[in-house]
Formats: structure tokens, sequence, C-alpha cells
């Protein structure tokens, strides 16, 4: 009986510690998914999706939709309205077009093409998901498309010098006059 009840708390103790390192990763990755919980940590997906479960029951953890990806926030993690910047810039492509919006606000439809190197209309495509998410307008001016980029450039920047550093640092000569 007292095999079985050390047993017992051991198990116990296991899986509280899949929890706290579930839990470390997505604070120290904020928007992460759930493969890449998986790759990074190398989980069974069941295990991770039963403790993601158990963390969001909890409430250290909050969820959001976005595109085909669930990501993960710890509940102190960036406020809801930043949490749509952070989903944003994961996805690349978005990424690099918000970020050359910035750095050349009033860039048309072309302009965008060029740069991103895809198509005009994959390029109409995110554009138009942007739109529609409410980070860039778009008009009409003699024929052309413009965008321009909504809301705060600094706190994009801020996020995406804190979320992910890597792309921070191969913008950050080309964006730094966007900071001050």
């Amino acid at each position: 009986m007292e095999r079985a009840k050390a047993q017992a708390a051991e198990v116990v103790q296991i899986e509280d510690s899949k929890r706290v390192r579930i839990l470390q990763f997505i604070k120290a990755n904020p928007g992460t998914h759930l493969r890449k919980i998986k790759r990074e940590l190398n989980l069974a997906m069941g295990v991770i999706q039963y403790h993601l479960y158990r963390l969001e029951r909890e409430r250290s953890i909050v969820s959001a939709r976005h595109g085909l990806y669930k990501r993960y926030y710890a509940d102190q993690g960036p406020r809801i309205e930043e949490r749509a910047i952070v989903n944003i810039l994961f996805q690349e492509t978005e990424r690099d077009l918000i970020l050359y919006l910035l750095e050349n606000p009033q860039a048309s439809q072309k302009e965008l093409s060029q740069f991103a190197r895809i198509s005009p209309s994959s390029t109409n495509w995110h554009m138009k998901r942007l739109s529609q998410a409410g980070f860039v307008e778009a008009r009409r001016e003699r024929g052309f498309v413009i965008y321009t980029v909504k809301g705060d450039p600094g706190m994009i920047l801020s996020l995406l010098r804190s979320y992910h550093p890597r792309i921070w640092d191969k913008w950050a000569e080309r964006l730094a006059d966007l900071m001050t």
C-alpha cells in the first residue's frame, strides 16, 4: 500500500514537471503553437494537449486561434490587442509586408510585390487579410492601390523586438529611424 502511494505521488510529480516545462516554454515563447511546443520539448502530442488543457483551465495560459494555428500565451503575457499584432508577426510574408510598409509608408501593391517577391495576386490576398484584420488601410490613388499601416508603429516594433529578436536584428538598422 505504501509503495503504491509513493508511485502515485511520483507520477503526479512527473506530470507537474511536464506542465511546468510547457508553461515555462510558453512564457519564453508567447504566441507559440502546439506543434512548435512538441518539436522543442520533445513530448508526445497527447501529453502536450492534456497539459495545455489543464493550464487553460487553471487560467495559467490563454489561447487564441489565428488562421490554422491556435497560439498560446502566458496569462501575464501580451495584452489582447498586442496578441493580434504578435500573431501577424509570426506570419513571415505578412510580417515582411508590414515592416516594408513601416519603412516605406504609402507603398503601392506593385512595390510590395517586388519587395516580397510574390505575385500581385498573392500580395493582394495578404494585404486583404491585413486590411480585414485592421492593420493596414488601402486606398485607390490614380489607378494604384496604396497601403499604409494603421496603428502605432512603435508598438509594432517593440513587439517585434520582444518576440522576434532574430528578425529585429535583421531589420534593426533599416527601422531604427522609426523608433525615434
